[in-house]
């Protein structure tokens, strides 16, 4: 397969020789440059794609797929991928402290969420109280309610909830696990995203398929060298790849979580949000690897 040829970035950015046919000039266009393979610009298309399928009738994007829970699950427990467990499916804030009886821990978040935005772990402490593993301090159910509501108003959130399984990370700790967001063309990862959340904000590190630390342009402002590489990052990659390989689209963002269970998929995104945002060098890799898959 012509993506198991493309150089790790960090090769690429050594010696961008090594893929000279993404410039490589067209006699047909009589003088004028080529634009270089871009990830912007083909993420436009798929987008764009998505939209326009998303008006047709009968028709379901894969975009539209990738937010439906159940067909995620479905997917990923036909793969031995294992998802967080869904608590309650779909209430509104109001009910809130009924949905919470009964359940020691778990992670609210907008049913649709794709962000950390309006999202809470909480390990409960007493019948109204929890500790807030992004806050990094108790939490009364009041304080809860008002949070929520303050993301929402802000943030323009539809009164749609849902509780998910709390994960922990594998050493246990009480924290929110990092986000590992591989983006994977057709079975093959390219570039890696952790993100780790805390009461200070959320910080970033990029890494390639073969874990090298690297800089892509984006998240410049909040990157943090000292953020510790997962614990297994070859399970990691092989379930990021083995789902990627399995989707019918060249291109999708795959979110893992390492956690104390193992690998657990987070959620599939088929756009990914600032794609717009990354460097040249970065943004003329991701374009040749979507068009090496499709």
């Amino acid at each position: 397969m012509l993506l198991s040829g493309m150089p790790p970035f960090h090769a690429f950015v050594d010696n961008p020789v090594m893929l000279a046919w993404v410039h490589t000039s067209h006699p047909a266009r009589k003088g004028s440059s080529p634009l270089p393979p871009s990830f912007r610009a083909s993420i436009d298309a798929l987008a764009r794609r998505y939209q326009r399928e998303a008006l047709q009738a009968g028709v379901t994007s894969f975009k539209q797929r990738s937010v439906d829970r159940d067909w995620v699950t479905e997917q990923m427990s036909a793969q031995g991928v294992a998802t967080a467990r869904i608590l309650s499916k779909d209430f509104a804030l109001q009910h809130l402290r009924d949905v919470l009886e009964g359940i020691d821990a778990c992670v609210i978040k907008p049913k649709d969420a794709h962000s950390s935005r309006g999202v809470l772990s909480l390990k409960r402490i007493d019948a109204i109280t929890f500790n807030c593993l992004q806050e990094r301090r108790p939490m009364r159910l009041v304080e809860i309610l008002e949070h929520l509501y303050s993301e929402m108003r802000e943030h323009q959130f539809p009164n749609h909830w849902q509780l998910e399984e709390l994960l922990l990370p594998p050493s246990g700790l009480l924290r929110p696990v990092d986000d590992f967001k591989f983006y994977a063309f057709r079975g093959h990862s390219a570039l890696v995203l952790q993100v780790a959340r805390s009461q200070q904000g959320q910080r970033y590190r990029w890494y390639d398929r073969d874990w090298c630390p690297v800089d892509t342009g984006k998240y410049d402002g909040a990157l943090d060298p000292a953020l510790l590489p997962p614990r297994n990052p070859h399970a990691l990659l092989a379930v990021a790849e083995k789902i990627s390989a399995n989707l019918p689209v060249p291109f999708c963002r795959v979110d893992l979580y390492e956690t104390q269970q193992g690998v657990v998929l987070g959620e599939l995104t088929a756009v990914p949000g600032t794609y717009h945002a990354f460097g040249a060098q970065a943004d003329s890799y991701l374009g040749a690897m979507f068009e090496l898959a499709i």
